[in-house]
Formats: structure tokens, C-alpha cells, sequence
């Protein structure tokens, strides 16, 4: 499907009926193209194998107390994976990396629509403003769902075979299986949702997919870095902390319900910045 069809069938799904149902469904016929979807299903899973594959090779001695550190975690050890949860526990340690690329998709959707002009067609179409950002962000929400869902299911796959390769006890796992996919689950979908969310609030502000990526990359990568150097008593407030204590279920500086509650407040402010800059804002294509 070619771009020009593509802006065509947007614009005509909007115009038909201007609803937020039918923004909603246009916003989706460009998220579902082939780049879009196998680019983040694909990124995703090679990380998940990946990463559960360097957590469980580590454990060549299951008794080993050394294994990969995830962002702000402690190293893993056998006892970690040999309990209940065991099998997604590698998904603390794939968040911040899903964050960087659900981050990177919602950037794209949003400043692609500047850079090929179609910003200015999707206006004309739907005057609301509001609705037409709302539409893309449960769009592009429902996407993420996806994409989260995923992620949790090839990392409880791959877990299994790497388990008796590494001569881990899966036992465990079947307590309560399905309320610690659940939760797990939940775990990972919100931090994954906020770090879109920021990527939209940056895309939105500077117009440009590449700006949000390298802004969203540099400070989690760098800028919180430093700052964990020079203030580490604050490290854990701030959205990379945050959203991967959130991910562990609760670290020894941040609970859950603390991690949920700032999680949710940091998604909740950058959904409003972006609809009151997209609201207000010129449109310039």
C-alpha cells in the first residue's frame, strides 16, 4: 500500500463521518501498515529471545549468584527465575529497551504526519483537534496492547526450553501461573504506555520523529545516568527509575503502588502537554 493511498483512505474514513470512532479507524489503517507492525513486533521479539537467553546463560551454575543486572535491579540469580512469576521475570529487564522502541513508533506516527503534509488534510477532515490526537492515541494505545501482549508471551515461551537447558526448576511456575501473567502483564503494559506517551508529548513539541527518538534515547541512556551520579537519592523518581521499579513489580527504594501512582502521573502530564500544544499550535506542515 502505497503513502498516497494510504492519506487517501485516511482522509476520506475521516470525512465520511467525523466521529471518534472513525478518527480512531483511520489513525489504525496507518499504524497496521506492514513497516509499522513487523518493524515493532519483530524489534521486540528479537530482544525478548535475546535478552531471556543472556539471563538464563548466565546461570551455567543454577546455584550462581551472578546473572545480568536489569536497569536498576540487582543481578539475577536461580533463585529469581526457580518461583512463581519465573518466567517472565526476564521482562524487567526488556522494558526499558521496549520503552525506547514503543517510544520511537509513537514518535514516527505522530511527526510523519508533518513530514508528509497530512497533517493539514486530517484537520480539515476532523476540526476537533482534541478527538484527532485522542484517536491516535487509543489507536495507538490499542497497538501497544498488542505489542505487550506479544512480548509477554515469546518471553514466557522462551523460557521454558532455556529453563532446562540451564537446569532451572520450573516447578514453581505453576503456581498461580495465570495471575502472575496477569500481573506481569499489567506490569509491563504501563511503563510501555507512558514511555508512547512521551515520545507523542516530544514529537507533538518539536514536530520531528528524529528529535523525539534522540531526545527519549539521550535521556534515558545518558541524562539519567549522570544524574544517578550526582544525586543517586533521586534516581529512582524519575521516569527511567520509575517505570522500571513499576516493571519489577517495586524495588527497595520504590514500591508499587508508589512506582504505579508516579508512573501514571508522568503518562497523565505528557497526554495533557500533547493535547494542549496540539490543540493551540499553528499547523504548519
Amino acid at each position: 500500500m502505497t503513502a498516497t493511498t494510504l492519506t487517501t483512505k485516511t482522509a476520506d474514513s475521516i470525512a465520511s463521518t467525523p466521529g471518534l470512532v472513525n478518527t480512531i479507524r483511520s489513525e489504525w489503517i496507518r499504524i497496521w501498515r506492514p513497516s509499522f507492525r513487523y518493524g515493532g513486533f519483530g524489534v521486540l521479539a528479537f530482544f525478548s529471545v535475546l535478552i531471556s537467553y543472556f539471563i538464563y546463560s548466565s546461570l551455567a551454575d543454577p546455584s550462581a549468584a551472578d546473572g545480568p543486572a536489569g536497569p536498576g535491579r540487582a543481578p539475577t540469580t536461580a533463585a529469581d527465575l526457580e518461583q512463581a512469576g519465573g518466567m517472565i521475570h526476564a521482562l524487567g529487564s526488556i522494558t526499558s529497551l521496549a520503552g525506547i522502541v514503543v517510544l520511537s513508533l509513537w514518535a514516527i506516527a505522530a511527526a510523519s504526519d508533518y513530514d508528509s503534509g497530512l497533517i493539514r488534510v486530517l484537520v480539515q477532515a476532523q476540526p476537533s483537534r482534541l478527538r484527532l490526537l485522542g484517536g491516535k492515541i487509543i489507536a495507538l494505545s490499542f497497538f501497544t496492547v498488542l505489542l505487550s501482549a506479544a512480548t509477554v508471551l515469546i518471553t514466557s515461551a522462551v523460557a521454558r526450553p532455556l529453563a532446562r537447558v540451564y537446569e532451572v526448576d520450573t516447578e514453581p511456575w505453576k503456581t498461580d501461573a495465570a495471575a502472575e501473567m496477569a500481573s506481569g502483564f499489567f506490569n509491563f503494559l504501563i511503563p510501555v504506555l507512558v514511555w508512547g506517551l512521551i515520545g507523542l508529548m516530544i514529537a507533538v513539541l518539536t514536530r520531528s520523529s528524529g528529535t523525539a527518538i534522540g531526545v527519549g534515547i539521550g535521556w534515558l541512556l545518558v541524562v539519567e545516568g549522570l544524574i544517578s551520579i550526582w544525586a543517586p537519592d533521586i534516581t529512582h523518581l524519575l521516569p527511567g527509575g520509575t517505570l522500571s521499579a513499576l516493571a519489577a513489580g517495586g524495588t527497595a527504594d520504590l514500591s508499587w503502588a508508589s512506582a504505579l501512582g508516579l508512573t501514571l502521573l508522568y503518562g497523565a502530564a505528557a497526554a495533557c502537554v500533547s493535547l494542549f500544544a496540539f490543540r493551540n499550535r499553528d499547523i504548519v506542515s
